[in-house]
């Protein structure tokens, strides 16, 4: 639980919340949710979403107009809280899109209510998981039957403003390689792996990927 709870802390310091309104995170979250977007369908009509790890929501904004409903999840109690304050300044009401605070999540229905979701995605936090074997497990006992897993994070390579922060388990990040391991584990099919864009961070290269498999 130590990595977990230096999570909580970093997030809930009101310090780290610049973060999410840099120019460079605002941009990061548009170009992986338009390859959310463009990897599985949406049906605003129908598509039950959870944003796991959704900080303060800046990946359920841009999926929103394509989705009936989003449930964000998060460790931190503040990112969960400006996350709520944002969709009420939006005039949305909880059935739209609300955040829950989930300490660890586990394979039990009703921590979500007994929600099954269509699409479940995961943007820049896989690096901070500890075991992404069962967090992938996890999010996968979620899904509806056919339904999708998305994760988005940091393509193998050196990434140098990471290795001062906060204890981040996997400071290098992923390969497709590593993807399609976890991804089979959890028992999804369909796998895929591509960049999508390579963006600057804390003036670093990053270059973000896309993850995804099916129920």
């Amino acid at each position: 639980m130590e990595v977990e709870r230096a999570n909580e802390e970093f997030f809930n310091d009101p310090t780290t919340e610049h973060l999410f309104y840099a120019p460079e995170a605002q941009e990061t979250a548009r170009v992986v949710s338009a390859a959310m977007l463009k990897a599985v369908p949406f049906d605003k009509r129908k598509t039950v979403v959870m944003d796991f790890a959704c900080g303060v929501g800046l990946i359920s904004q841009q999926l929103a107009p394509n989705a009936k409903s989003i449930i964000g999840v998060d460790i931190s109690q503040r990112m969960v809280d400006i996350y709520n304050d944002r969709a009420k300044e939006q005039n949305l009401f909880p059935d739209e899109r609300k955040a829950v605070r989930v300490d660890r999540l586990m394979e039990n229905e009703t921590q979500l209510e007994g929600i099954s979701f269509d699409v479940i995605v995961c943007a820049s936090s896989y690096h901070h998981f500890p075991s992404i074997v069962d967090v992938t497990r996890v999010l996968v006992s979620y899904l509806k039957p056919g339904g999708s897993l998305l994760v988005a994070d940091m393509a193998k390579g050196e990434y140098p403003m990471l290795q001062a922060h906060h204890p981040v388990p996997h400071k290098s990040g992923f390969d497709a390689q590593d993807m399609r391991a976890v991804f089979e584990a959890a028992r999804l099919h369909s796998f895929s792996f591509a960049e999508v864009e390579t963006v600057e961070f804390a003036g670093h290269p990053v270059t973000m990927f896309l993850a995804s498999g099916k129920k």
